[in-house]
């Protein structure tokens, strides 16, 4: 009887031994509570005649992307302005809170809050990819028709919450160990909008992005 609870107890001893490892083995660092966020964008122009069964056939291939790539999409799809403009436009990040941050701080709230927006975009896809509790990958797509194409703006963030001692810390740490973070699933999903586009029988070509 005396061995079967040792080696229960020794069993049930090695993942908090290795959870521990886990998030102490960085140091005194590991314990200070940290979030970090990490923006990026890349813009790419895909020069083909446009026509309303060439959005859809590519609206609906950039959907199916996000879908399988993230658990909460959300997708708006409009109509194409009545006069194609020369040149497109381009994303912009704005603060809803901006003339409210006074009262957002005093409440404790986050002011800094980023919400992406295309003028004249026929699609807008955003996706939430929440991941160990302590970290959110989110996605915006849109895109834009204009005379000799389309644009298609691509905006990324990273949250990211570390250290502190919780279980929501230990459990992303222990996560973190084994497969890293899921800012590494940010490359594939830009690669899967990229071949969404080919597949539609359209060539992207990026114009400009941030990393480069």
């Amino acid at each position: 009887m005396n061995k079967l609870t040792n080696t229960g107890n020794q069993t049930f001893r090695l993942p908090i031994v290795a959870i521990t490892a886990v998030f102490f083995g960085a140091g005194c660092a590991s314990v200070t509570p940290t979030k970090e966020v990490v923006e990026g964008f890349k813009i790419y122009d895909i020069q083909t005649h446009s026509t309303s069964a060439l959005t859809l056939q590519l609206s609906s291939n950039l959907k199916e992307v996000m879908q399988k790539n993230a658990k909460d999409v959300q997708v708006n799809n409009s109509i194409p302005p009545a006069t194609l403009p020369e040149k497109p436009g381009r994303f912009e990040l704005t603060n809803p809170f901006k003339n409210a941050q006074g009262i957002m701080a005093l409440a404790g709230k986050q002011s800094s809050i980023k919400i992406p927006s295309c003028e004249g975009a026929v699609i807008e896809a955003t996706s939430h990819n929440p991941f160990a509790g302590a970290e959110n990958t989110m996605f915006f797509v849109c895109l834009i028709p204009y005379q000799k194409g389309y644009h298609m703006d691509v905006y990324y963030r990273f949250d990211k919450v570390s250290g502190g001692i919780s279980t929501k810390a230990l459990g992303s740490a222990l996560a973190q160990s084994l497969v890293g973070d899921s800012s590494q699933f940010i490359p594939r999903t830009i690669a899967a909008l990229e071949d969404a586009v080919k597949s539609a029988g359209m060539q992207p070509s990026m114009i400009e992005s941030y990393p480069n």
